[in-house]
């Protein structure tokens, strides 16, 4: 190999992870790589302070690992500190953080209902992520009410470059403007965008389609990945064939549709709500995917837990009233009182069981209990064919 007396280093974006099997991670790229315990070690070593000659490598390995963009050579030596410590099994790749309970809108859909002045302070911020960075956490996710109404929201912002984990704003685009784009330090940003104009306006507030719209905009002119959140309701049942097409002409990166638990607000406002044999079948316009995967045998939701504006961790925001602490007494602590479900624990047998993982725990709790089936998943794959309850009959 050429350059021998170059220093081989772990690429400023990528992150050894010692998950349940270990990994390398790129958080610009939003990849991640399983490698053996052997090439593990190998990457430990490329941590800048040594010349390719002082290391014993595969020539092969080396070569694609830089062609990949996850090595890179220096001619000056520097060292990097990598944080391996073993992660929980199953591991926490995903943190919600509900930094704040303000919003500025009122969408008729939100399963939190009222907006509330109660903000996460920063000091219990830190320390989370400090906390979730040595657990070998993979994906940030910064969300509210609308997170960019924290009264330290560029505090916070400002921290974010510190660590090895890949973060993503989750925000309503009403209050993203240029500069608001330019200044912001996130991988990327999730705006919900529930419809085209008539139908996304109808849940959300007049004029707010324009302002999500351009938020996209701003953020795409900066280079922001983007990805958007879509909730099925009664006004955009005709709009998904448009709104792809619109997304692949913006750049967007991933776009995740969803349908609705009936909680919060959308338990109040019955005439947005679809049956779920009807809505089930719009699933199929999301793309993308991301990096949600489950730990295999464990339902949906293995690898994610999301932390309440005062501090409580939950399964997910959904069970936000079953809390298994608060993050003051430590995040890990709090990982390990969660509950997570094994495959084997559920009602479901179909074959579609190790694709859909269970489908949504909630969902399947409001049916009849957390380890019946998601009718939703159920109707997306063709296990259910016609209406089962008295929802759908209506």
């Amino acid at each position: 190999m050429l350059y021998r007396n170059k220093y081989l280093a772990l690429s400023t974006d990528c992150f050894l992870k010692r998950l349940e099997n270990p990994c390398v991670y790129n958080i610009t790229t939003d990849e991640l790589y399983e490698t053996n315990e052997e090439a593990f070690e190998f990457l430990e070593l490329c941590d800048g302070s040594h010349r390719i000659a002082e290391l014993k490598y595969e020539e092969e390995f080396v070569e694609w690992c830089l062609n990949e963009g996850l090595l890179k050579l220096t001619s000056k030596g520097s060292q990097r500190h990598f944080i391996l410590e073993a992660a929980p099994c199953p591991s926490l790749r995903y943190l919600e953080l509900q930094i704040t309970a303000r919003c500025n809108l009122k969408c008729l859909h939100c399963y939190l209902g009222e907006a509330r002045k109660i903000d996460m302070p920063v000091n219990t911020i830190l320390a989370g992520l400090e906390e979730f960075e040595k657990m070998q956490g993979l994906r940030l996710l910064i969300s509210g009410g609308e997170p960019l109404l924290h009264p330290d929201f560029w505090i916070i912002n400002g921290l974010l470059p510190q660590f090895g984990f890949r973060s993503i704003l989750m925000t309503n685009g009403t209050l993203v403007d240029r500069q608001t784009a330019e200044k912001l330090n996130v991988h990327e940003v999730q705006i919900s965008l529930d419809g085209l104009e008539h139908s996304h306006d109808i849940v959300r507030g007049r004029g707010t389609y324009k302002k999500a719209i351009n938020a996209i905009k701003e953020l795409r002119r900066q280079g922001k990945d983007v990805s958007v959140a879509t909730m099925v309701h009664a006004y955009n049942l005709n709009d998904f064939p448009k709104l792809k097409k619109l997304f692949a002409e913006m750049g967007i990166k991933e776009w995740n549709v969803d349908v609705p638990s009936i909680a919060g607000k959308m338990a109040e406002n019955k005439e947005l709500q679809v049956p779920y044999h009807e809505a089930a079948p719009l699933l199929e316009h999301s793309f993308g995917g991301g990096l949600y995967t489950s730990a295999p045998g464990y339902a949906c939701g293995a690898h994610l837990c999301t932390v309440m504006p005062d501090g409580d961790v939950a399964k997910c925001g959904f069970f936000s009233e079953y809390p298994a602490g608060n993050i003051r007494d430590g995040l890990g602590n709090c990982w390990e009182r969660i509950t997570h479900i094994a495959l084997h624990e559920l009602e479901c047998r179909c074959s579609f069981i190790e694709e859909c993982r269970g489908g949504c725990r909630y969902r399947a709790k409001l049916e009849k209990d957390i380890y019946s089936p998601d009718p939703v998943q159920c109707y997306f794959r063709g296990v259910l064919n016609r209406p089962h309850n008295k929802l759908e009959r209506e």
